[in-house]
């Protein structure tokens, strides 16, 4: 009696630590995504006992970062989650023997029947055959009948011509039908081959999908009671993220152009995202979070254009006009790898109301899409919209004749910051016009955002040396070089157009050089830079000019390139 107590007590012990596994399969229900990488959820209802539970997740990504895996149950603590996979058993077949005995029955039909195919193929062989002779030994071809008439011959010869042509075709297609034959024979035979070896060896038959793997997340759960709640996943897969992209329409006469927020969405995640919730955030997970730390500065003497110094000098950043390339190296790999791939059709029209709420914190920007999609899982670019706004702007045409006879019509964006946008490729039409395309670098401390809309070649622009103002002298030690340059802009429009003019003088950290501006017609001059700007209003068919001067002295046993 005391063993059988025992024995009760000992399985009731052991059912109160035993464990309730479930296994789900569920369809990803929301995704962040970054700039690079992406943020998948699942969220699922549970009934679960009391004591400890384990969930099983399976056809997760197999991509997915372990290190990132989060779940959070309420009504429960979640003590652990962690990646897995499992193979597929093969099906269970007590029948082997005789599924075998009726696949190998099957082939041996299929080879049967293509003995009979190849036979009726050579019994058509052998009457074409037997047609050209006949053809060819005919007494009219071999010239037997002296009274044969001339009309008579040339008939018999385009008959012969017609027929042994359209055999030799007939011939050629039954050749290759037999060569089709023969192959197909073959496979057959050695399909027929594994399965009798399989036979024979008494192996199961396996579908080759089951050597797939399928990949799991289990999460383990303790509760105190039974409960009813939601279980939310999350983990991070690095085979996804958006590229920026914008349509710029501007429309003659109006101070305002519509910006259209768009967004390339690609996944290569290994799922299929169907109707899920997007959200698209500025963040970049890929780049490292650590704050980097300053080490020595160690000054040392050596000599200019030395191999350091090109390292160094390599080494600085390019600086950036409204005119430059993004200086944005991720993104613009990203683009090139997806620039084949636009043009999908999950293009949606504008929308009426927006489509989406904006979270904007210390760290990113995150645009909640309102409008569910589906994404598949191509690494193709999938377009979502994202905002649809109309923005004021201020027009001035802007040209640097130094560099470019042409002049571009810009965009001037004052608080610009309220748009939350990041380096993108930009579409511009004008008047519902396409023109080109252009960049916008919002990554700047400047209070006024540029936006490039295009090239206006009908604006006439002449830069050009004045000749007798050019010269060059020796005084002393020093040899002084002056220079007078003239710019002449003219508005072939019918109405007033602003004007902004970019010209520069050099500028030197040597004490041995010396540079000087003359006369500039009130240019804004940057001493640090040297840059000159002209800020002019040109009526209608009219035309301005500028000037100005600047004189360089430097010793005279010195040579300075460039000019």
């Amino acid at each position: 009696m005391k063993s059988i107590l025992i024995s009760l007590l000992l399985i009731c012990t052991l059912s109160g630590f035993a464990q309730n596994t479930k296994t789900i399969k569920p369809k990803p229900s929301k995704a962040i995504v970054y700039l690079s990488g992406a943020e998948i959820g699942y969220f699922e209802s549970l009934n679960l006992p009391a004591g400890s539970s384990e969930i099983i997740f399976e056809g997760v990504s197999p991509y997915v970062d372990e290190n990132t895996i989060s779940a959070y149950f309420k009504g429960g603590l979640v003590i652990d989650t962690k990646k897995s996979m499992r193979y597929p058993e093969p099906p269970k077949n007590p029948n082997l023997e005789d599924k075998y005995a009726k696949t190998i029955s099957r082939l041996n039909d299929s080879l049967a029947e293509l003995v009979y195919l190849v036979k009726d193929c050579t019994n058509k062989q052998t009457a074409y055959q037997k047609e050209r002779n006949l053809l060819l030994n005919n007494r009219l071809i071999r010239g037997e009948f002296a009274r044969d008439s001339l009309n008579l011959l040339k008939s018999t010869l385009d008959l012969l011509r017609y027929r042994l042509s359209n055999i030799d075709e007939l011939e050629l297609a039954i050749e290759r039908k037999v060569d089709k034959l023969y192959k197909l024979q073959n496979e057959l035979n050695q399909r027929k081959n594994y399965f009798v070896l399989m036979q024979s060896e008494g192996a199961p038959i396996v579908n080759p999908d089951m050597y797939n793997p399928v990949y799991q997340i289990i999460v383990t759960i303790e509760t105190e009671q039974a409960v009813t709640g939601n279980l939310s996943l999350k983990y991070y897969v690095p085979h996804a993220g958006w590229l920026p992209v914008y349509d710029i329409q501007a429309v003659s006469g109006k101070d305002k152009i519509q910006l259209v927020y768009r967004a390339q969405v690609y996944q290569n995640t290994g799922l299929d995202w169907k109707d899920i919730a997007l959200t698209l955030s500025t963040s970049n997970p890929a780049i490292g979070n650590t704050k980097p730390a300053l080490t020595e500065w160690n000054l040392y003497f050596g000599y200019p254009n030395s191999y350091v110094d090109q390292i160094n000098k390599s080494k600085a950043p390019a600086t950036m006009g409204y005119n430059n390339n993004m200086n944005y190296k991720s993104l613009e790999q990203k683009k090139l790898q997806l620039a084949d791939k636009e043009g999908n059709d999950d293009d949606v029209g504008l929308p009426a109301t927006p489509i989406f709420n904006m979270n904007d914190n210390l760290l990113r920007t995150e645009y909640e899409i309102k409008t569910k999609y589906s994404i598949a899982g191509d690494n193709k670019a999938h377009n979502v919209i994202i905002n649809n706004v109309e923005i004021p702007v201020s027009l001035a045409y802007m040209a640097v004749p130094k560099l470019d006879k042409d002049a571009f019509l810009m965009g001037k964006v004052v608080n610009w910051e309220d748009l939350n946008l990041i380096p993108g490729a930009a579409k511009i039409y004008f008047d519902e016009s396409y023109i080109g395309s252009t960049t916008i670098d919002p990554v700047s401390t400047k209070d006024t955002l540029y936006i490039n809309l295009g090239r206006d070649k009908s604006i006439i622009i002449k830069r050009q040396n004045v000749k007798e103002k050019c010269k060059e002298t020796n005084t002393g030690d020093y040899r002084i070089i002056s220079k007078t340059i003239e710019i002449t802009v003219r508005n072939t429009k019918g109405i007033n157009l602003n004007f902004e003019i970019e010209d520069q003088i050099p500028i030197t950290t040597d004490p041995n050089i010396k540079i000087m501006l003359g006369d500039n017609d009130d240019a804004i001059y940057n001493e640090v830079t040297g840059k000159l700007i002209w800020k002019l209003n040109i009526k209608p068919k009219d035309s301005k000019k500028v000037r100005f001067t600047y004189e360089i002295k430097y010793p005279k046993d010195k040579l300075i390139p460039g000019l």
